[in-house]
């Protein structure tokens, strides 16, 4: 079905070009947002950026290989259940509903172990842009 709706839309003259255009526009804007935030050179923004879509890729890689195997999926869902959990019910039954109180988590390291599974889990690279543009403008 999408092959169909692609090869119509090459029917349409101009449409190749016009989207070809859109995607060069909306890369240089970024690059040049990059540039703007980081003050490096471009080269230097199209390397970062080119790495954090490679690493978005590896990352999409990496859940899917959770997805296909039982017990990574186990795993990743134990490790991160009660954090999602203590999170919902603070959220959910406490704040929004008002049925309740949960105490604060007591140490730090608990709220820093929540914060490295559910990152791990969820986050994409923009953190890998930031660190390569600091890198980069040290050099």
């Amino acid at each position: 079905m999408w092959t169909a709706i692609i090869s119509f839309l090459h029917l349409i003259p101009g449409f190749t070009s016009l989207a070809s255009s859109v995607v060069s526009t909306v890369y240089n804007s970024k690059v040049a947002m990059y540039q703007a935030r980081w003050g490096v050179t471009r080269d230097a923004a199209v390397a970062a950026i080119q790495a954090e879509a490679t690493n978005n890729q590896t990352k999409v890689g990496w859940l899917a290989a959770v997805a296909a195997s039982p017990v990574l999926s186990f795993v990743v869902v134990g490790f991160a259940f009660p954090f999602i959990f203590y999170l919902n019910k603070v959220i959910v039954w406490d704040l929004c509903l008002g049925w309740g109180s949960t105490p604060m988590l007591k140490y730090d390291l608990l709220t820093q172990w929540g914060g490295v599974i559910i990152g791990g889990i969820f986050i994409t690279s923009g953190g890998v842009g930031v660190a390569h543009a600091i890198i980069n403008k040290k050099d």
